[in-house]
């Protein structure tokens, strides 16, 4: 059977795999596409920055829930099986991103608005966690022998794809309904349509094949991680970091970013955001492909040393307002993005050689590399070029985290071959 037929064979795997991360990618994509429109409705403000922030902040909440959920689905996902903490992340991450379109507004309800908004984003990132490593344990477990960056890289794929799809239909109703309408009613409508995707992601994963079969032991898998695989642990949660500020700054941030210091309107912004994550489905694969080939730290290694060399003068190019030089600069970004992301999944699941510890590392691992590190992103990003009115303020950050990132793949490769 040749290549291409083995992965056509494995198709339900794969769209079961990638699914939760297409709905998650989704709300995502809106919460960054419509964060001034959220700030305005719920975090009003004379000042356009707090409003902002504020919806950045609701955005943050949630994501910091993420490494709780990692440590509730991945002990799930290692004691009981794959297939029960792929269901149940699903069900609970879809129903609040349903619930968040038929919210009231702070105008209509004052401070419990914004309450209500935190407290469901918290609902969502606490299921996020566990959805997003137990979809990425259970493709690199089911794929075939040596295309296991490959599958692994299909769950971020499916990240790119569900932002895509938000960003482009968010972009489709406003050019259709215009930003007074968008602001009275028709945010609420992205939110609704949601619950489309839901659907199709509990329908194939019902029928999930599942080969994990749990132990039966007392043991409790993140505290044996912790103890006896504390440096591995440390090394691939610094390594993750540094991949995950680039990527909320490249798909969360930057269209704030583009709007407030490259002179763009919200329309080009979004318009350029979407071209950024079309690109990256394109090259995620690729870049999978090529770490299957190379090894997964060796090709981590060179994108996190190119991201911290060339990342200033990326910032540089965009300050110059020049669409011939918004677009390279854009494209560039994205590419190293994309070298450095693809390769981390399988890294990660075949970091330690434990088989029923591999759902609970990484899920803490990404969990809190995508939560805490990542979630924080936009806000930190937005409140320190604020505070220090320098516009590269976010690619200096993301070359420090680049070279730390440099540093602990380093060391894992080192460890690896001692």
């Amino acid at each position: 059977m040749g290549p291409m037929l083995i992965h056509l064979s494995k198709w339900r795997i794969i769209a079961a795999g990638i699914i939760g991360n297409v709905i998650e990618y989704y709300d995502f994509a809106l919460i960054g596409f419509l964060a001034v429109i959220m700030g305005q409705l719920f975090f009003p403000s004379t000042d356009p920055f707090l409003s902002l922030l504020g919806s950045f902040g609701a955005f943050a909440a949630g994501m910091v829930m993420r490494p709780i959920g990692a440590i509730f689905f991945g002990h799930i996902g290692d004691k009981i099986g794959r297939k029960h903490a792929l269901i149940g992340s699903l069900v609970m991450m879809a129903l609040p991103t349903f619930l968040i379109g038929f919210l009231p507004t702070y105008a209509e309800i004052g401070i419990m608005a914004p309450i209500i908004l935190v407290g469901l984003r918290m609902i969502q990132g606490f299921s996020v966690g566990g959805e997003y490593a137990s979809s990425i344990v259970y493709l690199v477990e089911e794929s075939p022998q040596g295309h296991a960056n490959l599958y692994g890289s299909f769950v971020s794929l499916g990240a790119k794809l569900g932002m895509a799809i938000g960003a482009g239909f968010c972009g489709i109703l406003l050019g259709y309904l215009g930003e007074d309408i968008m602001l009275e009613w028709g945010w609420r409508i992205p939110f609704w349509s949601s619950m489309a995707l839901a659907l199709i992601g509990v329908y194939l994963r019902r029928h999930l094949t599942d080969n994990y079969i749990a132990p039966k032991t007392k043991e409790i898998p993140i505290l044996k991680i912790l103890k006896h695989h504390r440096r591995e642990f440390w090394l691939f949660l610094a390594l993750a970091s540094a991949i995950w500020m680039l990527y909320y700054t490249l798909f969360v941030y930057m269209p704030v970013w583009l709007e407030f210091y490259a002179g763009l309107d919200k329309a080009t912004s979004s318009y350029i955001n979407t071209y950024s994550i079309v690109l990256g489905v394109i090259f995620i694969p690729i870049m999978a492909i090529i770490a299957d080939r190379v090894g997964s730290l060796r090709l981590m290694r060179i994108s996190a040393i190119a991201t911290a060399a060339s990342i200033i003068p990326i910032f540089l190019l965009m300050t110059t307002q020049d669409m011939y030089a918004i677009l390279p600069a854009i494209s560039i970004m994205t590419l190293l993005l994309c070298a450095f992301q693809a390769p981390i999944f399988a890294a990660t699941v075949s970091a330690i050689s434990t088989h029923n510890y591999r759902a609970s590392f990484t899920a803490v691992i990404l969990g809190s590399a995508a939560g805490i590190v990542g979630g924080s992103t936009p806000a930190l990003m937005t409140a320190v070029t604020k505070i220090s009115g320098e516009p590269l303020s976010p690619a200096f950050l993301i070359a420090v985290f680049a070279i730390i990132g440099w540093w602990a793949a380093d060391r894992i490769l080192s460890l690896r071959t001692k």
